[in-house]
């Protein structure tokens, strides 16, 4: 009787598998990133092309003027117009201190025809070596001189740096009145005239003081 010890040994079967075969996806060709440009670049690009718009416009702006008023202006300077700079104290020229210091802003020598005082500067007719001249000194110490063709009156004016003030004090305590609301402070002859925007005056002696209404 046979049994299942006598039968003899199954060899395992090899596994038979199908060949596999591996797929890889194509790679993109590189591309390498795109560089920006950075801030600073596109904002000097800007700026070059705003100082090329802006010099042409400087260029064209000195030609008209030079064909214009400039012709004039050369024409001063060859007759002696000059600009220059003199210490300032600041503020209103109204003011006695500031007055005192924008008048050092007078030719040295000159006799003073006229003086004409605003809160932001002062002209002055003067007459230098037996030629008018006409000065304007403003609050923040620029000069200009320049030649004048009118012949000299043969009168001059004392300056009291602080008769502005004087008058300005006591005036608009008199009528309430701002400083603000003034137009000039002018000197002919012996009398200072006080001249409000809306054209009421007052006058003053050279001092600033014996305050007249008109």
């Amino acid at each position: 009787m046979a049994t299942i010890g006598d039968a003899p040994p199954v060899e395992h079967p090899t596994a038979i598998l199908a060949p596999t075969t591996e797929f890889h996806a194509a790679a993109p060709p590189y591309a390498p990133p795109a560089r920006r440009t950075p801030a600073w670049r596109r904002r000097r690009g800007g700026r070059r092309v705003m100082s090329r718009v802006l010099l042409v416009a400087i260029v064209a702006a000195v030609a008209v003027w030079t064909a214009g008023v400039g012709g004039e202006l050369f024409g001063l300077l060859r007759e002696g117009a000059s600009a220059r700079a003199v210490p300032a104290e600041g503020g209103s020229l109204l003011r006695a201190v500031a007055l005192e210091r924008a008048l050092t802003g007078i030719p040295d020598g000159a006799r003073v025809e006229t003086l004409r005082v605003t809160t932001d500067h002062l002209d002055a007719r003067v007459v230098v070596n037996g030629r008018v001249r006409l000065v304007r000194v403003t609050s923040k110490g620029l000069v200009t001189d320049l030649p004048a063709a009118e012949k000299p009156t043969g009168e001059a004016v004392r300056v009291d740096p602080r008769a502005p003030a004087r008058i300005v004090r006591t005036v608009t305590r008199r009528t309430n009145r701002r400083v603000t609301s003034i137009s000039h402070v002018a000197l002919e002859g012996t009398r200072w005239q006080l001249t409000f925007s809306d054209g009421a005056q007052f006058s003053a002696n050279v001092h600033g003081r014996d305050v007249h209404r008109g």
